[in-house]
């Protein structure tokens, strides 16, 4: 695998899983548009990448996973160029949602606006005991425009979301596993080994199944129950014709690990 270096992250590889850390403890991980741009980039590079099988995003530090966005690179009003910034923002949080490999977001401690926004488009949130997530642009005169409001509804409900927009709540790391944000709280030291343990248990599955299961999730928020059970159905018409299925049964008749190919 070709190797690839980014300004703003750290990136490990290692057993088929990515750990892609923001590596700017000095302004507590906030996002600059390099960030999101470099963002967008590697998980464009992910996607194209079949020895990668997972991904892991967190922060560097013992304080941040992401604060939020750089305030020193947000002060001025700049409506149209920001349009045009905005476009790295929305395709790297889809690309992290609607890809085929999934994603973790392993927490560390301040996931504030843009922060929390990326752990909302992970697959899976795990958290350390001193993790807070927000959402507070109201405060600055904004809103959470990077998904806030659409995604976090959908992964708590609307009346908390309410809550923790409107009523500028901050929900501390087991607040967050009880609110259905996070699946699980741990000490800080134990969060990447934790997200890592996840990883490898993912990576095991069939990654064609495991990519169609993300689809029709995600789909099944904005489907009727109807038009979703159908695209379930076709799905698995599909997947029952693939060397992946057959080997998954082939294994578990000879009691050994699939060697799943993808295919």
């Amino acid at each position: 695998m070709s190797e690839k270096v980014f300004e703003n992250f750290l990136l490990e590889i290692e057993d088929g899983i990515a750990v892609f850390t923001v590596n700017k403890p000095q302004v507590h991980n906030a996002f600059s548009d390099d960030c999101w741009r470099e963002l967008r980039e590697f998980m464009e590079w992910v996607e194209e990448n079949d020895e990668i099988k997972a991904v892991i995003i967190t922060g560097a530090g013992q304080k941040a996973f992401v604060s939020g966005a750089d305030v020193n690179k947000f002060a001025k009003p700049r409506t149209a160029e920001y349009g045009i910034k905005q476009r790295d923002l929305d395709y790297a949080l889809r690309m992290i949602e609607t890809g085929s490999k999934p994603v973790i977001a392993a927490v560390n401690g301040y996931a504030f606006g843009g922060g929390c926004e990326i752990a909302l488009a992970c697959d899976i949130r795990l958290c350390s005991e001193n993790a807070q997530f927000g959402l507070p642009e109201t405060k600055l005169g904004i809103i959470p425009g990077a998904g806030g409001t659409q995604r976090l509804s959908r992964i708590v409900g609307v009346g908390r979301a309410k809550e923790i927009i409107l009523g500028g709540r901050i929900l501390k790391g087991q607040e967050a596993v009880d609110a259905g944000l996070a699946m699980k709280c741990v000490p800080q030291e134990q969060l990447l080994d934790e997200a890592k343990a996840l990883a490898n248990v993912m990576i095991q599955r069939a990654p064609l199944a495991m990519a169609v299961v993300k689809r029709l999730i995600l789909s099944s928020a904005t489907t009727d129950i109807e038009t979703g059970l159908r695209a379930e159905a076709l799905a698995l018409m599909v997947l029952m014709g693939t060397e992946d299925r057959q080997e998954g049964v082939t294994a578990f008749k000879e009691k050994r690990k699939p060697d799943f190919k993808g295919r």
